[in-house]
């Protein structure tokens, strides 16, 4: 019963991945980013979700300023 609750709690976690086995990536003011082991170029894939989200960002910027 200890471990049901245990696997319930690791689904609910934002944070939680399927496997155990994290690679830390960059530790800044305490503030750890993450990811999966068996993750491929995690790194590059951080580097493109930040600078897509920005490139959004500019765009819906010029089009409400407008």
């Amino acid at each position: 019963m200890v471990k049901e609750e245990e696997s319930n709690k690791k689904k609910d976690d934002i944070l939680s991945y399927e496997y155990d086995e994290k690679q830390s990536l960059l530790k800044v003011f305490g503030v750890e980013l993450t990811a999966p082991k068996k993750l491929k170029n995690p790194r590059i894939i951080y580097i493109s979700f930040i600078l897509v989200n920005l490139i959004l960002l500019l765009v819906l910027k010029n089009l409400l300023s407008n």
